[in-house]
């Protein structure tokens, strides 16, 4: 399926997996699939204020069979999803394709022991395409060298980067998202127990789809400029960011990063407003999802 067609959910459909056997069914296709979108759903952070971490689904994009897997985790035993999944997320020859891998990453390490490897971040592709990160940081990651961190950016959110790209701009699923929203923000988990209701498979199964999609559209670029090595590098770093930050508190520490920054932002467009150029009004920065 084309990522302009219309639609926000694969053609195929969506299979719901529950138990350890069938992530172990799977485990071939994953295998057999060279590049599959990643996406995770639940509490994600080990170090949240309100406790109750714990990755509640993990959804796969496997394009071979334009198929949304939705792998409930709530209630399998970690070293199941470990046995089952660890060797295709741990593989540096199996890319994963992600919208912002810091969280999910950080998550797999501290729920099952897994290091997320061979990292496709699309919010690294559209950077590396639009020039949101200098073109030096690249430069230096094709060439083998790469920090241990990546310069602060404001990070483009997934719908944003699929109605950019791809041209998606679907009403119903705004609507979905904004059910959602609200229903996160809330702190309610809608895909801890089962049966998952169809607006949530939908929502999940979207995340993991629109991701593709974006990597789709993106991925010719960056192979045309000779960056897929860079974006891959960058996407490892990225991976690393929250579970390997030094001392701990990497989140945080990018939370604090990117408050000052949107400070930074609105005060130099407000002070543009005031003197006749552009108004403070256009939004700072986007979420990862928005």
């Amino acid at each position: 399926a084309g990522c302009g067609d219309g639609g926000f959910a694969p053609k195929h459909g969506v299979r719901l997996l529950t138990r350890a056997l069938d992530m172990q069914m799977v485990l071939p296709l994953l295998l057999a699939n060279p590049v599959c979108a990643l996406d995770l759903e639940g509490n994600l952070d080990p170090g949240g204020d309100g406790g109750g971490f714990g990755v509640d689904l993990i959804q796969v994009y496997v394009p071979s069979v334009d198929l949304v897997l939705l792998i409930h985790t709530g209630a399998l035993a970690a070293a199941a999803v470990q046995r089952a999944l660890g060797p295709w997320l741990s593989s540096r020859e199996h890319l994963k394709v992600l919208c912002d891998c810091r969280a999910d990453a950080e998550a797999l390490h501290a729920a099952y022991g897994i290091t997320l490897a061979g990292v496709v971040d699309v919010q690294i592709s559209h950077a590396a395409i639009s020039g949101d990160l200098p073109p030096e940081v690249f430069a230096t990651a094709a060439a083998g060298g790469v920090a241990h961190q990546l310069p602060f950016f404001f990070p483009t959110g997934l719908s944003r980067l699929a109605s950019k790209w791809c041209g998606i701009a679907d009403t119903a699923l705004a609507e979905l998202k904004a059910q959602f929203g609200a229903v996160f923000n809330a702190g309610e988990r809608p895909f801890a127990a089962l049966p998952l209701s169809a607006a949530a498979a939908a929502y999940a199964a979207s995340d993991a789809w629109h991701i593709w999609a974006v990597h789709a559209a993106l991925w010719p670029a960056v192979t045309q400029r000779a960056l897929e090595g860079a974006v891959r590098r960058l996407s490892d770093v990225r991976a690393a960011e929250f579970r390997e930050f030094p001392g701990g508190g990497g989140r945080e520490a990018w939370e604090e990063k990117y408050k000052a920054a949107r400070a930074e932002r609105a005060a130099a467009e407000a002070a543009r407003g005031k003197s006749g150029g552009r108004g403070a009004d256009k939004r700072a920065a986007q979420s990862r999802t928005e």
